[in-house]
This record gives C-alpha cells, sequence and structure tokens, in this order.
C-alpha cells in the first residue's frame, strides 16, 4: 500500500503550491487548514482535516483501496482511482477525482462544496486564503462568453413564426456518464432515450427541424454541445438531464432556467411592470402538461448553471426524474412511461408555440 502511495507521489507535478483554506459548517468558527495544495490553480484538501473540520469521520480501506466516510446516510466512498462518490449502492459524479499528494489523499473545493455539503446535510463555508492565481488553468474567456452572446441573444423574425427550429441537448455521453443508478442504468442513457423521442414528435407534429447536440454515446466538449443551438434557425433550448440524491424518497421532474429570467422588467414604460421571460412561460407550460399527465413536478427553479447560457434564448433544463429513487428509477427505464413524458413535454411546447404565434400576430 506504501508503495502504492508512494509511486502516485513521484507522478504527480513538481510545481504544486503550498496554501490554506477556512473551512465550516454554516454557523460554527472556521477552521484553518494550512496542510493544503495548489494543482493548477485548483486547491486540494486532505480528506482526513476537511471531515474534521465539519464534524464527519473517515478511514483509508486498504482492501478496497477507497477512503470511506461515516454520514447519517450510510458509508460513503472514494477513491483515486475513480471520478464518482459511492454511496448506498448509487454512483455521484465529481468534479475532479481525489489525489495522493504527499502520502495523504486529498479532494478539492468542489468535493466540500457540493457532496461534503450533502454528506453533513447542511451548508459549508469554504474560503482559499492565497488562491494560487499565477497557476490558475487560463479561463476560456471571451472566446466562449462570446459565443454566449452570440447563441442566445438571437432576435426573431417578426415576419415569421416564431418557432422554427428546436434544439435538444441530451446531458452527458460516453465517459461523461452522469448519475448511475443502483442497478448500472446511466443517466446519459435516459437523456438520449427522451432525447430521441421527442425530436420524433416534434419533427413529425411541428413539421419544424429538429437539432440533437448528440445522437449516440459519445462525449462532448462545451463547444459542441453548444452546436446543435448555434444554429440561426434555433428558437427553443431544451436541456435533458436527470437526477440523484442521497434520500430515496425524492422523486418528480424539476425545471430550471436562468436565474435572470425568473422575472424581467419593461424599462420604456413609466412603471416598470413585472413580466414573465419566455424561458419562465416555456417553463410553465412545460410543467402543467407533465402534471396534467399525473407526472410530478417539483416546481421551476433558477438556475446560474453554465449550461444554460445567458441571453434571452427561450431555455429550460429538465431534470427527468430521480435515479436513487427504485419506483421512479424502474418507471424511468420503461418505454412506455418515456413515451408519457416525451408526449407532456410535446404538448407543453406546442401550447407555447401557439402563446407566442399569438404575441406574434398582436404585434402586426
Amino acid at each position: 500500500m506504501h508503495f502504492f502511495i508512494i509511486l502516485l507521489c513521484l507522478f504527480l507535478p513538481v510545481h504544486s503550491a503550498v496554501a490554506a483554506v477556512d473551512i465550516a459548517l454554516r454557523g460554527k468558527d472556521p477552521v484553518r487548514l494550512e496542510d493544503v495544495y495548489q494543482q493548477q490553480g485548483v486547491p486540494y484538501i486532505a480528506i482526513e482535516d476537511a471531515l474534521s473540520a465539519v464534524g464527519l469521520k473517515g478511514h483509508w480501506n486498504s482492501i478496497s483501496h477507497s477512503f470511506k466516510i461515516k454520514t447519517k446516510y450510510g458509508w460513503a466512498e472514494i477513491s483515486p482511482a475513480s471520478g464518482f462518490m459511492k454511496i448506498a449502492g448509487e454512483y455521484y459524479p465529481l468534479k475532479e477525482k481525489p489525489r495522493f499528494i504527499d502520502g495523504r489523499l486529498r479532494v478539492t473545493d468542489s468535493f466540500i462544496l457540493n457532496q461534503l455539503a450533502q454528506l453533513t446535510g447542511r451548508s459549508i463555508y469554504f474560503r482559499n486564503i492565497d488562491p494560487d492565481v499565477d497557476n490558475a488553468p487560463v479561463k476560456q474567456s471571451s472566446n466562449l462568453e462570446k459565443l454566449f452572446a452570440f447563441l442566445l441573444n438571437k432576435k426573431t423574425d417578426k415576419n415569421s413564426s416564431l418557432i422554427r427550429a428546436v434544439a435538444i441537448d441530451p446531458g452527458h455521453g460516453g465517459l461523461d456518464t452522469g448519475v448511475i443508478a443502483s442497478t448500472g442504468y446511466k443517466e446519459k442513457q435516459l437523456n438520449l432515450e427522451v432525447a430521441e423521442k421527442l425530436a420524433k414528435q416534434l419533427k413529425m407534429k411541428l413539421g419544424i427541424p429538429i437539432y440533437l447536440s448528440r445522437d449516440g454515446d459519445y462525449e462532448l466538449t462545451l463547444e459542441q454541445r453548444l452546436q446543435s443551438a448555434s444554429r440561426e434557425d434555433v428558437d427553443l433550448w431544451i436541456l435533458l438531464h436527470a437526477q440523484a440524491a442521497f434520500s430515496s424518497e425524492l422523486s418528480g421532474v424539476t425545471l430550471f432556467i436562468r436565474e435572470e429570467e425568473m422575472t424581467q422588467n419593461i424599462p420604456d414604460k413609466e412603471v416598470e411592470e413585472p413580466v414573465e421571460s419566455d424561458s419562465l412561460i416555456l417553463a410553465k407550460n412545460i410543467s402543467s402538461a407533465l402534471q396534467e399527465s399525473a407526472i410530478s413536478v417539483r416546481g421551476i427553479y433558477p438556475s446560474s448553471r453554465l449550461s444554460l447560457g445567458r441571453g434571452n434564448l427561450p431555455t429550460v433544463q429538465i431534470e427527468l426524474g430521480f435515479l436513487s429513487n427504485p419506483e421512479e428509477l424502474q418507471k424511468l427505464q420503461s418505454s412506455d412511461y418515456q413515451d408519457v413524458i416525451v408526449q407532456a413535454l410535446y404538448t407543453g411546447i406546442r401550447r407555447y408555440t401557439q402563446l407566442s404565434k399569438e404575441k406574434i400576430d398582436g404585434v402586426k
């Protein structure tokens, strides 16, 4: 085991910088941790230190070559060989894999703020005292931001039907599996199955082009994922995903739209009146259609997720259900249930199209 750790350490970059962070459960006094390494601008904290700061315990299991964390949900398990955290038979994707640095297994700030916060059931305060700005990765900068601005702020031709084409993004793909259920069923598979069925419905019944970001099991870069929405005629963007939770009781569809689109104002009136954004109107129509089909909807929520982009292109991210709920998982794997979801999504999109046409006709 020690030989294994030494080998890992030998292959790590030699330009790591030592830093310090403050960690605490919200409402508690922060704990200063100084055994912190920066790897290309990302802080890596020893898992034992992070657990101690938030009141959890864990240990390295030399048989499974994994670190086990004791929680109220059961034992959580992470490994430097895996990009997932396992708990109660479910797998949750990690942004960065744990790494051995200087003989200790270390996790990133992303793990602490997301997975560790979920394991404690409370939000976590995290502050990087001395971020390694010099070694931070180069931001995908202005090119990506310009791409978002170009893609998501397109103007509609008032002399034509508002919905000329729809882009659909089945989340994940290839090595990026998304959530993995206890049965081995993968989120990427569900997303693509529903996307292909929805595309067929929209093509057949609305008679408009439908562009999928992927039509098979392969991984996409963010730029590639955006290509389907970059077409000049795209007027709606639908993103399909699924969820997982530590509680097996959570279920239902969740809808997300851009944070800034939950409410908008009309600036050219003497008294500004709140108006609903197109994304919110689309989400409400989809939500109503799902509920009419006896599908539970948890709500419509604002999100700052990069996948939603920026601008005013009507966009809704649809979390189709929870793969961590055994009953919902069984339904989501069923072709018949997928057909019910697809029909409801189609109905919501069609209603939005009709409302949009009425709005355009009213200003002609």
